[in-house]
């Protein structure tokens, strides 16, 4: 259980709100799409609006790391 609050924390410990909305937008879309692919016992496509929330999602959280700056005032590393 410390991993996934590890995961959604930030450098400083405190939780990140852009990590978790990562998380429920990455298992609402993926988990409709999956709850709907066993029901109908046949792969469904992952439609262009379900990739653009996840990959748009996960590209805003990138930028914004980015944009982010340590305690002493340098970008992070990686």
């Amino acid at each position: 259980m410390k991993f996934f609050a590890d995961m959604l924390s930030e450098g400083d410990g405190s939780p990140s709100t852009m990590r978790v909305l990562n998380v429920v937008i990455v298992v609402v879309v993926l988990g409709c799409w999956a709850v709907v692919t066993i029901h109908s016992w046949q792969l469904q496509p992952i439609t262009v609006e379900q990739m653009g929330l996840v990959l748009g999602a996960m590209g805003i959280k990138a930028w914004q790391r980015g944009k982010e700056v340590n305690g002493n005032g340098s970008k992070p590393t990686a």
